[in-house]
């Protein structure tokens, strides 16, 4: 196995450990967050992608294990695959899509652009739920009927490799702009990853949890959310939007009633 690619799931696995410890103490604000923003996508993105042609990313994993189970070759083998996917997966669960939020390469791009003076504008959950339904279905359906791999074709993680089609040149210039204006548009309408991600999230045992009695309903954690994530936490939905451990909520509480915390036992 490439020790490249071993060094980085670790690096992973490590930047899901600190983030998680580092929101759970609210060590998370808007400059040292855009530090690591900045930094995660050098380091992850542009500096493995010239390390190794095997420079992971989520969505690779889940389109190498169709691609496997579809027959076609692929440079990372079906056992390896399913292995890969089930930790990316149970990092989701233990921490609240931290994987995304502090380790893919494209996403942490997305995010330091969303930062940029803009007018922001939000979607649905449900619109971003089944934009990414249709696509992974539309993937899999070409893939299998056709044998036509539109996520080869549009994939913006070659920007990171310097290595850019005419297709994925368009499809990362859109995402660019997009970004300014849209938290995370590759991740929250067309990742792969990101439905299975939203999926495993409802799961997860540490995220934002309310403290009911300090909470002084201002809503300023709702406001700072960039997703709508956290108006389903504090209306207690059994489903919630995708939340992607910026920290943003936490940060925005001025009265301490918001931890990234593991449920509470019952006494």
């Amino acid at each position: 196995m490439d020790p490249i690619l071993l060094s980085k799931l670790a690096l992973w696995m490590i930047t899901v450990a600190a983030s998680t410890w580092l929101l759970t103490k609210r060590k998370i604000n808007k400059k040292n967050r855009l530090i690591f923003l900045i930094t995660g996508t050098l380091l992850f993105g542009f500096i493995y992608g010239q390390l190794s042609p095997l420079n992971p990313n989520p969505m690779a994993m889940v389109a190498n294990l169709i691609m496997n189970l579809k027959g076609l070759p692929v440079p990372v083998p079906l056992q390896l695959s399913i292995v890969m996917l089930v930790v990316m997966v149970l990092l989701v669960v233990a921490s609240n899509r931290s994987i995304c939020g502090w380790g893919c390469q494209l996403g942490l791009m997305q995010d330091a652009l969303y930062r940029m003076p803009s007018r922001k504008v939000n979607v649905s959950k449900q619109t971003t739920l089944w934009t990414r339904v249709l696509f992974l279905l539309g993937f899999i359906g070409l893939l299998f009927l056709k044998g036509l791999n539109i996520l080869g074709l549009l994939n913006p993680f070659g920007v990171f490799q310097l290595s850019l089609t005419m297709i994925s040149g368009i499809v990362i210039l859109g995402i660019v702009a997009a970004s300014v204006f849209f938290y995370r548009p590759w991740c929250r309408f067309l990742c792969p990853f990101g439905l299975i991600g939203l999926a495993a999230e409802q799961f997860s045992l540490y995220r934002p949890r309310i403290d009911e009695d300090k909470c002084i309903n201002c809503m300023q954690c709702v406001k700072a959310c960039p997703t709508g994530a956290m108006k389903d936490f504090y209306d207690e939905n059994r489903f919630h939007n995708d939340c992607y451990a910026c920290g943003a909520c936490i940060e925005a509480c001025k009265v301490n009633a918001l931890d990234w915390t593991r449920p509470l036992k019952e006494s």
